[in-house]
C-alpha cells in the first residue's frame, strides 16, 4: 500500500445529536473516525476543506488519506466510507471516516 498523500486535520466536536444542525449551519460538517482498535470519536471540520480532501484521494472509498486531529499527535489512515448529503441541496450532512491497517 501506498503512503496516503492527501491529508485532513480534524476537530474534536462535544455537540452531538439534533443539535449538529448549528454546526452545519456555521459551514461544519459533522465527522465519525472509527475502526479495528480505534475507540470511535466524533469530530468536525469545514466543510470545503473537507470535501477538497475527498475529492483529492477519489471520493468515498477512494485512496486512504492521512487524518490527524487537531491538539493530539496521533495520526490515523482512514478512507471516507460513508458520505451523507441532503437530497435537496447537495449538502454535505455527515462524513464517516474508517481506518484501514497500516
Amino acid at each position: 500500500m501506498t503512503t496516503p498523500t492527501v491529508s485532513v486535520q480534524l476537530e474534536p466536536r462535544d455537540t452531538l445529536g439534533k443539535k449538529v444542525k448549528v454546526l452545519r449551519r456555521k459551514g461544519i460538517v459533522p465527522v465519525h473516525l472509527y475502526g479495528k482498535g480505534v475507540e470511535s470519536r466524533s469530530l468536525q471540520c469545514q466543510a470545503r476543506t473537507l470535501l477538497l480532501a475527498i475529492s483529492s484521494a477519489g471520493g468515498e472509498f477512494g485512496q486512504p488519506m492521512r487524518v490527524t486531529i487537531a491538539g493530539e499527535t496521533s495520526e490515523y489512515t482512514a478512507v471516507a466510507s460513508e458520505i451523507q448529503w441532503q437530497p435537496r441541496t447537495g449538502d454535505v450532512l455527515h462524513v464517516d471516516f474508517r481506518t484501514v491497517a497500516q
